[in-house]
C-alpha cells in the first residue's frame, strides 16, 4: 500500500514518466547519430530557471521534449493557458505543455544563441490516457514511446553539421545547472510564484472545454444582478464558474 501511495504522487509519476521515455530514446535511437540530454535545468529569461526533461541532438534537427505522465481523458489545444485532465466525473487542470515547452525552446535559444526555429517541439503523454482534442492539435503532440521515436526518425535531411552539434551540446552543458537540492528548490519556488501570477492577472479557463470566460451579469436565477463567470463560446458549452 505504502508503494501504491508513493507511486501516485505527481513527482513521483512525473520523474516515472521522464524515465519511461529516458529508456526508449536510449534504446530506439542509435547513439553514433543522437545525442540525449535528459533532465537540464538552465537560466531562463525571468531570472530563474527551466528544467527541460530532454533534449535530443541530431543532424536531423534538435528536438526538445516534454513529458506528461497522465490517465483518462486529456482535453486542451495549443491555445489555452491550461489543459484538462478527466478520469470519470473528476477533472483537474494543468499547464498547457507546448506553453512549458516553447519556454523552454526560448531559454535554449538564449544559451546558444540559435533561433527558436532551430528546435523542435515535442510533446510525449505516457499512462493510460486518450487526446481527446487530438484533430486540433500538431503531429508533434504523441502518445507513448513508439511514437516518439517514429515521429523523431521521420525527420530525416541532413540540417546540421557536427561542428554545430558540437556547440550546441558544449553550450548546453557550460550553462545548465547542477541538479542539487538547493537549485531544484529554487526552481520549484520560482515556477510556483509564475504561476500564482498569472493566476492572478489572467481570465479564468472554461473547466468543461478549456475556452477562455467572459464575466457576465445574471438577470435572473437565485442571484440576480450578479456576476459569474460564463464560457466564451455559450450557448454550445455552458461551463461558469461563479464569483
Amino acid at each position: 500500500m505504502l508503494i501504491a501511495w508513493i507511486f501516485k504522487q505527481p513527482a513521483v509519476k512525473g520523474k516515472f514518466g521522464e524515465w519511461i521515455v529516458s529508456l526508449c530514446l536510449k534504446l530506439g535511437l542509435d547513439s553514433t547519430v543522437y545525442r540525449i540530454i535528459n533532465n537540464v535545468m538552465i537560466p531562463d529569461n525571468d531570472g530563474g530557471t527551466t528544467q527541460i526533461d530532454h533534449i535530443v541532438l541530431s543532424p536531423f534537427g534538435i528536438f526538445v521534449i516534454e513529458t506528461k505522465n497522465m490517465k483518462g481523458w486529456i482535453f486542451g489545444d495549443c491555445k489555452s493557458n491550461k489543459w484538462t485532465q478527466q478520469i470519470y466525473k473528476c477533472k483537474n487542470q494543468f499547464q498547457n505543455p507546448f506553453r512549458q515547452n516553447y519556454k523552454h525552446i526560448m531559454s535554449l535559444a538564449d544559451l546558444t544563441g540559435l533561433s527558436k526555429e532551430t528546435f523542435t517541439h515535442i510533446i510525449v503523454f505516457v499512462g493510460d490516457c486518450q487526446i481527446k482534442t487530438r484533430d486540433k492539435l500538431p503531429e508533434s503532440l504523441i502518445t507513448g514511446g513508439f511514437g516518439l521515436i517514429s515521429f523523431i526518425k521521420s525527420f530525416s535531411s541532413p540540417q546540421i553539421e557536427l561542428s554545430t552539434l558540437d556547440m550546441i551540446q558544449n553550450s548546453i552543458q557550460r550553462g545548465k545547472l547542477d541538479n542539487t537540492f538547493k537549485n531544484k528548490k529554487a526552481h520549484i519556488v520560482h515556477v510556483k510564484g509564475i504561476v500564482a501570477a498569472k493566476e492572478q492577472s489572467a481570465e479564468p479557463e472554461c473547466p468543461k472545454c478549456g475556452s477562455p470566460m467572459i464575466k457576465r451579469q445574471s438577470k435572473n436565477g437565485v442571484n440576480p444582478g450578479g456576476y459569474f463567470w460564463g464560457c466564451s463560446k455559450y450557448p454550445r458549452c455552458r461551463g461558469i464558474i461563479n464569483e
